[in-house]
């Protein structure tokens, strides 16, 4: 090897060293900040473009369940709606039984007649009020709802159940004007057995529904994190090597720039030779 002020050889060497060290210390301190191994494109462009194809998925998934959680909304309203409605049928043939009893005074029948009308009235009331974000499942003209359940473009159906017709309208209209009339209501078969076996198939119809709904919402969570856990294993930075690795990276770093000033330190050298 010739001494040569124009070239350092060893100059050159320790500037790669160094850059080279740089490099690698740069590439762990953004692993480190951004705990990914694969942040975007430049660090792997094949394991970025699955890992986003992943990500897309978990995001139609998301979106899925907030429009299922939407539709169990609307259940939720209306089982609670028919669960007042239960409890006010209860009542209501109550006062019909009384209504049934022969020797009432007409002073007692009236006011029971009332009574019974006010609690009709109740009913129709939650029906009118079963609604959730602007859907009424329960009053007349009610649509069944397909909802998106998964990033497929599956979907479940909720089903409407038109009680204002099936089971207001039917008791408002009822004849309880004498003794007999009222009786027959609760006979099977009679409007108010009717009416009570129409809400008990709407509550059992709304709870399937329901079920549906929740385990949709299920199985996409379960989708979901086990995505995530495959995503994870693709783009996730092992934190404790990286932090080793900028160690070394740094470490590198400053033994290429001593190597460095060795090396620039050689043309000096070379000076001595002329004293």
């Amino acid at each position: 090897m010739i001494s040569s002020l124009n070239t350092n050889t060893a100059s050159y060497s320790s500037i790669r060293s160094f850059g080279a060290a740089e490099s690698a210390a740069q590439a762990s301190q953004k692993r480190i900040a951004s705990g990914l191994r694969v942040a975007d494109a430049y660090d792997n462009g094949a394991a970025f473009s699955v890992a986003e194809g992943l990500r897309g998925d978990t995001a139609a998934l998301g979106a899925a369940n907030e429009r299922l959680a939407v539709g169990k909304g609307m259940i939720d309203v209306a089982v609670k709606a028919g669960q007042f409605i239960s409890s006010s049928l209860q009542d209501a043939r109550a006062t019909l039984i009384k209504l049934s009893d022969p020797s009432l005074s007409a002073d007692d029948r009236a006011n029971y007649q009332a009574q019974f009308k006010n609690q009709v009235g109740d009913i129709g009331a939650f029906v009118k009020d079963a609604k959730y974000n602007g859907v009424n499942l329960l009053e007349q003209g009610a649509q069944n709802r397909n909802i998106v359940s998964n990033g497929s473009g599956g979907s479940v159906s909720v089903r409407a159940q038109d009680l204002q017709t099936s089971l207001v309208d039917v008791l408002s209209n009822a004849d309880v004007s004498t003794a007999g009339a009222a009786a027959s209501l609760l006979q099977p078969g009679g409007q108010f057995a009717q009416a009570e076996d129409t809400l008990g198939s709407a509550l059992n119809t709304l709870s399937a529904d329901a079920k549906s709904v929740n385990n949709s919402i299920k199985s996409n969570n379960s989708i979901i994190d086990a995505t995530n856990t495959g995503l994870g294993e693709i783009v996730d930075a092992d934190l404790a090597k990286e932090a080793a690795s900028l160690s070394a990276a740094q470490a590198k770093q400053q033994l290429s720039g001593q190597s460095l000033s060795i090396a620039n330190q050689a043309p000096q050298a070379l000076l001595g030779l002329f004293r």
